[in-house]
């Protein structure tokens, strides 16, 4: 079984992970040439695709332009698989002429899909890693699928060698995050702040900490496991879901902080393998406990990443997607 990724393998990313894992399942696959990652996150460029978008409604991206060159070629393909990427229907429609079996999986917050995102004819099999909005695509018609994304433990494992003072939180600073971070610090917790330059209106207090670096692999994973705490929380567009941060903190046999949803406790047994905060008081009260209960601490560590490597691998995930296909 041969796979067509139609995008850029950026270290640890999703299109790395599991094109990374397929490969080491034995099949084949073939994805975009490597890029320079500066040039993907370049802002200008998203601005001017997002332009383009908004103007031309024939408009493809890059990403799309490849695939399509890669459906007129001679070349044979089983399996078109799109991760947290939207296609059109003419580009569906080419796949499905040569016998393609298209599949989206989707691990971005499905708030964020632009246009009609995979709400389109043509797809095999969808995968959403929120309950809710799987529900309303099966109400479609649509052959949907609950699937969270996962962790690698090629790169997501226990690296540290001593544990830290300060919790660390690795991604994108929103508005939640920001506010519930600047408030964490205002009342006393020590944080290592991680991921691209923050946004201009971002709280002073974080902006005096963050440390503007981009973390991957086996560095992130060093990180986490070596970090008091790892505090994880989302946008107040995701609801019913779990990140990715989620199992990758878990494999790197970190102390998980995470804002309490129902979908966490689908994932890991709350207080034996994770940690969940509903207010700031209770994320700071877990911080001190952290503090004072080490080796209580390193139970729940050492659960999570059991439960991590059990369950919630990419090879876990790719395995079901191939049963659901073949």
């Amino acid at each position: 079984m041969k796979f067509l990724i139609p995008n850029y393998r950026t270290p640890d990313s999703f299109v790395d992970n599991v094109a990374f894992t397929l490969e080491k399942m034995g099949y084949k696959v073939i994805s975009m040439p490597q890029q320079n990652s500066r040039f993907l996150d370049n802002r200008f460029t998203h601005f001017t695709r997002l332009l383009n978008e908004a103007v031309n409604p024939n408009f493809f991206t890059k990403q799309e332009k490849w695939l399509r060159k890669q459906l007129q070629s001679s070349q044979s393909f089983q399996v078109l698989l799109t991760l947290t990427q939207a296609l059109s229907y003419e580009t569906l429609q080419l796949a499905k002429q040569k016998g393609i079996v298209c599949v989206g999986w989707w691990g971005d917050t499905p708030a964020n899909m632009k246009k009609q995102g995979l709400i389109v004819k043509g797809w095999d099999k969808l995968y959403l890693k929120d309950a809710n909005a799987t529900e309303k695509l099966k109400g479609l018609g649509f052959d949907v699928s609950l699937m969270h994304e996962a962790m690698n433990p090629y790169w997501h494992m226990p690296l540290y060698t001593d544990i830290a003072e300060n919790v660390i939180v690795a991604g994108s600073f929103y508005g939640y995050r920001n506010y519930l971070v600047a408030e964490m610090i205002r009342k006393g917790v020590h944080f290592n702040l991680y991921g691209r330059k923050l946004p201009h209106w971002a709280s002073q207090s974080v902006k005096d900490i963050h440390l503007n670096r981009f973390i991957v692999k086996e560095e992130k994973s060093k990180l986490f496991g070596g970090a008091l705490a790892c505090l994880n929380s989302t946008a107040m567009s995701e609801f019913n879901s779990m990140n990715c941060r989620a199992f990758e903190i878990a494999g790197a046999e970190g102390l998980q902080l995470l804002e309490y949803r129902p979908s966490v406790e689908s994932c890991f047994d709350i207080d034996q393998e994770i940690k969940t905060f509903r207010s700031i008081d209770e994320a700071v009260e877990l911080v001190s406990w952290a503090k004072n209960y080490p080796q209580e601490a390193m139970q729940v560590r050492r659960a999570g990443r059991k439960r991590a490597l059990a369950e919630h691998t990419y090879e876990h995930r790719l395995i079901k997607i191939i049963n659901d296909i073949s």
